[in-house]
């Protein structure tokens, strides 16, 4: 039975109604187009809650009328939207899909987007069959969890989806959202303020286009909870005292090195709730899988050496990190790191990051490309003070022996040039320069 009230409740999300406001394209949206076009794959969407994954698919949409579809030839559903709540039964998706074919698109091709699909029980199934049948449509499903798209759940797709991570704005993004143009940068001096209020409130499209700063706190802060809360306390039905102070410690941590044993200790000098080793390791893996932190193994080429040794935690925006009450002022060089680190897992994936370390030096990141390790890169803040720039450079050269890459960076303030060393080759380059980068060069 086809149910004219579901289409009632949708229509006001849709092209075909009224003109959607798609917001500001980024330019992630040129290259996720590339995956739209396959229309014998399912197109997933995943990232961290607000990052913009809506706006993304909207601007999908709208790019595929340009094109010359009909607005009719598109379907757009959120599944967060309250009055969708009655409707979150496993048999919603052929309520929906019917609907809309009856009474818009009968036959034509569509571009179904369901948002935050992981709330509507069985969908991979549904999906699954609908593929099999090799339904005249191409479907686009966006969540803020793993759980969606990885695990049992998403073993019904395997071998005919395509994964898109979407993070908080990249920096070129972000100067887009500001209205700053790329042909503006000539110096340090110039970008220097929007490059601050960057590390300072992050990159998440709402606090960026918010012009009070005490909003911005606010937004963050709920951002926080809402993460914390929807994605991990009702979905997996944990304790909320104990993700809450777990995930607070943990923030306290970025850019460091975390295990369980070190998350125990962290609490114990806190005076929060004691929290057994079993439970922090599970819940390590759920901030993970919410996309809140980042965690990058010690590069070794022994699997039991990767999973022993201690992870670096990396939080998915400096703007939460801020929000939470770490000083700005006094963390400016690991904030730093921690843009590194979103951008690095960002532009070469996580599996290919890791940082490198000995009995006494350490590197931050090491790339690799394939089996073979491309880049280490060294982030310093402070690279004027002789002290760090002898501990950062003997431990590039260290490494790069070891690991036989030539390809030295020092991401920096502001200091730019190149350097010998031992015969090795260093490059400088400052924080923003290379944050403007497409790719790393070679």
């Amino acid at each position: 039975m086809v149910n004219q009230r579901l289409l009632e409740i949708v229509a006001d999300f849709n092209f075909w109604q009224k003109k959607q406001d798609a917001g500001i394209p980024r330019e992630e949206l040129a290259e996720v187009l590339k995956f739209a076009d396959d229309k014998n794959f399912v197109l997933i969407v995943a990232g961290i809650r607000r990052s913009g994954k809506t706006y993304l698919c909207r601007q999908i949409l709208q790019e595929k009328i340009k094109q010359g579809i009909l607005p009719e030839q598109t379907l757009y559903i959120n599944f967060e939207d309250p009055a969708l709540e009655p409707y979150l039964n496993t048999d919603s998706l052929s309520d929906f899909y019917d609907t809309y074919r009856y009474n818009l698109n009968k036959e034509d091709f569509a571009y179904i987007v369901f948002d935050e699909i992981q709330n509507v029980p069985n969908w991979e199934k549904w999906i699954r069959i609908m593929i099999d049948k090799k339904t005249k449509a191409k479907f686009i499903l966006t969540g803020s969890s793993s759980k969606f798209y990885k695990g049992k759940q998403a073993e019904a797709l395997t071998g005919r989806g395509l994964t898109f991570f979407l993070f908080p704005l990249q920096f070129t993004d972000f100067l887009k959202f500001k209205n700053y143009s790329l042909k503006k940068v000539e110096s340090f001096r110039g970008i220097s303020p929007l490059l601050a209020e960057y590390l300072e409130f992050g990159g998440f499209p709402l606090i960026v286009l918010e012009p009070d700063q005490t909003k911005k706190q606010i937004y963050l802060k709920e951002l926080f909870d809402d993460i914390i809360t929807k994605d991990l306390i009702v979905k997996r039905k944990l304790r909320e005292s104990d993700i809450r102070q777990l995930a607070v410690a943990l923030i306290n941590q970025f850019s460091a090195l975390v295990s369980v044993r070190r998350s125990q200790t962290f609490l114990a000098d806190m005076n929060l709730t004691k929290i057994s080793p079993m439970t922090i390791n599970s819940y390590l893996g759920y901030f993970a899988s919410s996309f809140l932190f980042l965690f990058t193994p010690i590069f070794s080429y022994k699997a039991k050496e990767i999973i022993r040794y201690p992870k670096k935690l990396y939080c998915v925006d400096t703007g939460l990190v801020n929000s939470l009450g770490v000083r700005f002022s006094d963390n400016i060089g690991r904030l730093y790191e921690n843009i590194v680190a979103k951008f690095a897992w960002e532009r070469h994936g996580k599996d290919n990051l890791f940082y490198w370390k000995n009995q006494t030096r350490e590197v931050d990141f090491i790339i690799k490309e394939g089996k073979n390790v491309f880049q280490l890169i060294q982030v310093c803040f402070d690279i004027k003070a002789a002290k760090v720039q002898e501990r950062e450079i003997s431990a590039l050269i260290e490494a790069s022996n070891e690991l036989k890459c030539a390809n030295l960076l020092v991401i920096t303030e502001n200091f730019e040039s190149e350097e010998k060393i031992k015969g090795k080759t260093i490059r400088y380059l400052p924080l923003w320069k290379w944050l403007l980068q497409k790719k790393y060069v070679k």
